[in-house]
């Protein structure tokens, strides 16, 4: 909308251009994140809204980055986006799952109170089941994906059942589910990125990195999609309108970017769910607007990981409680998420606990890094 006055008003090509309105929204969001944060996270301290028990308000991280973080990514990218049903399907997923997040870290806020008010005892607040249900995070994400899933498969030019399998050519095969199938496609992948995004948010910095190549990656893929003769050029299906994703991408990256400043260990603030599963369930509706809904297993690999890990964990401890005549279940894992497994496996690498969660990130980062150029070599190349 910004984008669309400054051109109206000057009639200069530049405020029109995608790469203009992509770096513009890249930035813009960057500095709105250094202009507030500091301030914000000092309010949060102020409200009490941390999940730990530090007794003392001045060291407590704050968990609501991404009450913050969100709502900026949904203006700059209605401020540099041409708005159209693509760019409606994710500010809608992204601001339902916000919705969903920010409710999550409010009733992880008031567990964290009543425990120290002694209404509830400290072995009844567990450190990721201790917000709203899983059952009622899990219904609300399929909800809300169902109903967006609909609208896009109704509403968005060229959304179809149609799927880019990776390392094979458009040509070869380009197999089709029907649309019942499609749908519940869509709201597999919308749910299980959100809870990947969010489980990953676990140590400093781990989440933002993920993040910020998976938004690069489908940032990238919709410029070239939705330019009619760079499409060609790359023999990939050309997807109009989809190119309006690009600035959306770059508000995330941008935003995430400037985030990392104050999240990289020790961290100042945290992103918590309202921004983890927010930007989780954006990104997994990029994927599938941009028709590559298989590679994200690939460039999100961090989060399938995650995910994986802990759906793994449970699995194989009630398979062996219910196999072995003591009932005592085994566990996989040292510990889920899988993040939590090699802070134990290194704890006496490291001693230092800061310096161990340091390393895991930057390795968990440079595997984001490795992925999204493996992703890209995929998607252009080879086939």
């Amino acid at each position: 909308m910004l984008s669309q006055l400054l051109f109206h008003l000057t009639g200069l090509p530049l405020f029109d251009g995608r790469l203009f309105r992509a770096g513009a929204a890249a930035l813009l969001s960057a500095l709105l994140i250094f202009w507030f944060m500091p301030g914000f996270t000092r309010f949060l301290r102020k409200i009490g809204a941390t999940s730990d028990f530090d007794s003392q308000a001045k060291t407590s991280v704050p968990i609501m980055g991404g009450a913050l973080i969100v709502p900026i990514i949904a203006v700059v990218t209605l401020a540099f986006s041409h708005f159209n049903s693509s760019v409606a399907s994710l500010l809608i997923i992204m601001l339902a799952f916000f919705a969903v997040g920010t409710l999550d870290d409010l009733a992880k806020i008031i567990n964290k109170r009543k425990v120290l008010a002694g209404k509830i005892t400290r072995q009844d607040y567990q450190e990721k089941a201790d917000g709203i249900s899983a059952r009622l995070r899990l219904f609300l994400y399929f909800l809300f994906s169902l109903l967006v899933a609909v609208f896009a498969y109704k509403f968005i030019p060229g959304m179809s059942g149609h799927l880019t399998v990776p390392f094979i050519k458009h040509e070869i095969w380009h197999p089709y589910l029907p649309n019942w199938a499609f749908i519940i496609l869509i709201c597999l992948v919308i749910t299980s990125t959100a809870n990947g995004a969010n489980f990953t948010d676990g140590i400093d910095s781990l989440v933002s990195v993920p993040i910020i190549t998976t938004a690069l990656f489908f940032g990238f893929v919709a410029y070239i999609s939705g330019n009619v003769v760079l499409a060609k050029y790359f023999l990939i299906p050309h997807l109009p309108g989809v190119d309006e994703l690009f600035p959306f991408a770059a508000a995330i990256a941008g935003s995430l970017g400037a985030y990392l400043w104050f999240n990289a260990p020790p961290a100042s603030i945290y992103l918590g769910d309202s921004g983890s599963i927010a930007l989780g369930g954006a990104i997994g509706m990029a994927f599938v607007l941009i028709h590559a809904e298989l590679f994200l297993p690939i460039v999100g690999f961090i989060f399938v990981a995650e995910a994986l890990s802990v759906f793994l964990q449970i699995s194989y401890f009630k398979l062996t409680r219910r196999l072995r005549a003591d009932k005592q279940g085994q566990r996989l894992f040292l510990r889920a998420p899988i993040h939590h497994h090699f802070q134990i496996m290194l704890k006496d690498q490291y001693p230092n606990k800061q310096e161990l969660n340091s390393k895991i990130a930057w390795r968990f980062h440079l595997v984001s890094l490795f992925t999204l150029l493996l992703g890209l070599l995929i998607f252009f190349k080879i086939r």
